[in-house]
């Protein structure tokens, strides 16, 4: 097996920067809509950001959530994966075990605001002690997502 040296390392910490990147450029404009008329009939489709750890300290990860809920049918997909960097300068490399794939069980209008809960998936994948039940609540005009982390509430930015 070839060895890892530091430029092949940069080389390849390049590449996925860059297709990182052009992936956020291409699917910013569709990120978060929502519903088309007062009735629950649309999409909600978001990607939340948060660095960790927390704002006392240089963020050395970026926390993202991103999610796919159909309002009508209160069903959908959520994902959240841990990137290396922060959010200004996060990487495409996730942290090894850390990504849960989550389906939407119920969702609940705040009034412009929804309270979105689910299950994991894939149970094998929790860490001793983390709860197999999710809960985040998205608000589209405040541009924010409210979930918990390690039993600590956690605000994130919705990109736009």
């Amino acid at each position: 097996m070839k060895k890892l040296n530091r430029r092949t390392f940069l080389t390849v910490a390049g590449s996925s920067t860059a297709a990182a990147a052009t992936g956020a450029v291409i699917t910013s404009a569709n990120l978060l809509t929502g519903q088309t008329n007062g009735e629950k009939n649309g999409t909600l489709t978001f990607r939340a950001v948060a660095g960790l750890p927390s704002r006392a300290l240089p963020a050395y990860a970026s926390y993202v959530i991103e999610g796919h809920v159909n309002l009508a049918t209160n069903s959908g997909i959520i994902t959240k994966t841990l990137f290396a960097g922060d959010p200004k300068g996060m990487s495409a490399i996730a942290f090894p075990g850390q990504s849960r794939i989550m389906s939407v069980t119920s969702v609940e209008d705040l009034g412009g605001a929804y309270r979105i809960r689910g299950m994991v998936n894939d149970r094998s994948l929790l860490q001793r002690g983390e709860s197999p039940t999710f809960d985040i609540v998205i608000n589209p005009a405040q541009r924010t997502a409210r979930t918990s982390l390690a039993g600590s509430e956690l605000v994130m930015a919705l990109e736009p």
